[in-house]
């Protein structure tokens, strides 16, 4: 009797045992925590190659040689980046070669334009858009008068207006900072300073300037200014504030409608005056033609009274 309960309960025990589920290798084990299952991770928007340089964006190229062509970025390496042409089909181009490189707004995609810089003035009135890092221009205005501008950072720029002789036109020489801030890709807000001082010729002492600030909606090829300036001297002299209205509107691949108005309150001289004409514009070089209007009073008049040229310089490059 004592046998047969003993093999019973052998028995008994072998079955329960046979009941246990199977501990396969990598499945969880009875009583732990169920680890939840890891998300595959989406690839996000990558920057190929160097940064700011992207797969399927369109862009400005120009070579050391002087080349220029506009194509979209197909495939880059280390040494060499490729761009479908509408012309001239795959190119590639080894990065030693390249001297400009800068990506196309939609507009200028669409309507086939050059990037010939990032609308930053008008004619003498600036824009509060700001050279890029690197990148600069210098100018020659109705013969007698230099200037030149570089862009320090991507925000704030410096520039310098001198008489080409001393004993004509303005014996005096300024300099002109200017910083701004991009709201959005439209707006952007700048302030800054055009500051002069007489270079002593005949005699003449003292210094004077005029501090402002500004609004410019746009894109670097068609843009509205509005700005506010007030001026001072270090004669304590009265100043009023003058307002400036202007725009730059790209009509084709090379020109440009442009105008700067002036409004003031000065005492005695309140009116409107300002420039209004027609620039050339390639991508290292431009020209600029404009006429001089005022209404000061019961006056009036229109004359051809401005001439520039400028030439852009500055390796600018996306790293």
């Amino acid at each position: 009797m004592r046998v047969v309960l003993l093999l019973g309960g052998i028995l008994m025990a072998a079955l329960a045992h046979a009941q246990q589920p199977v501990a396969l290798p990598g499945a969880p084990q009875p009583n732990q925590p169920l680890t939840p299952p890891r998300t595959a991770e989406l690839p996000g928007a990558e920057v190929i190659g160097h940064p700011g340089e992207v797969i399927g964006q369109s862009y400005s190229v120009e070579t050391v040689g002087g080349t220029l062509f506009d194509g979209t970025l197909r495939e880059v390496t280390d040494l060499a980046l490729t761009f479908e042409t509408r012309e001239l089909g795959l190119v590639t181009i080894q990065r030693v070669n390249m001297r400009q490189l800068m990506s196309q707004t939609p507009e200028q995609v669409r309507r086939g334009f050059d990037y010939v810089g990032n609308g930053t003035r008008m004619f003498i009135a600036p824009t509060a858009r700001n050279l890029h890092k690197g990148e600069g221009y210098a100018q020659a205005i109705d013969v007698f008068l230099l200037g030149v501008n570089y862009g320090v950072t991507d925000n704030f720029s410096v520039g310098l207006l001198v008489p080409v002789v001393p004993f004509v036109g303005i014996p005096a020489i300024a300099v002109t900072p200017k910083l701004t801030v991009p709201v959005n890709d439209k707006l952007n807000l700048g302030a800054g300073v055009l500051y002069g001082f007489a270079t002593g010729v005949d005699g003449g002492r003292g210094s004077a300037g005029v501090g402002y600030g500004l609004a410019t909606y746009g894109s670097a090829d068609t843009n509205v200014t509005l700005g506010l300036g007030y001026g001072f001297s270090s004669d304590g002299g009265s100043s009023s504030p003058v307002v400036v209205v202007g725009a730059n509107a790209r009509i084709s691949r090379l020109f440009s409608l442009v105008n700067e108005t002036y409004l003031t309150t000065a005492t005695n001289n309140d009116g409107v005056f300002g420039l209004a004409g027609l620039r050339y514009a390639a991508p290292r070089f431009s020209a600029s033609l404009g006429a001089l209007y005022y209404s000061v009073r019961s006056e009036t008049g229109l004359y051809p009274a401005y001439l520039d040229v400028s030439l852009r310089f500055g390796k600018i490059k996306l790293r």
